[in-house]
């Protein structure tokens, strides 16, 4: 979601308010889905898709 209230306007998760940039930085420094999803309180499958979203958004 894109609400200015959270995440001084940029893309967070909306179930937990985490920037989608948080996430898929870590994705492309090499931290693990399930450490990722761990720390942000989501399922490995949210954070896969997530930035598999983001990827092909970028293509």
């Amino acid at each position: 979601m894109i609400d200015p209230r959270f995440g001084h306007g940029l893309p967070v998760v909306a179930a937990n308010r985490v920037a989608v940039q948080a996430i898929t930085d870590l994705w492309e420094a090499g931290e693990t889905v399930e450490d990722t999803a761990y720390d942000d309180d989501m399922t490995p499958e949210q954070v896969d898709a997530l930035c598999r979203a983001v990827v092909h958004l970028a293509a």
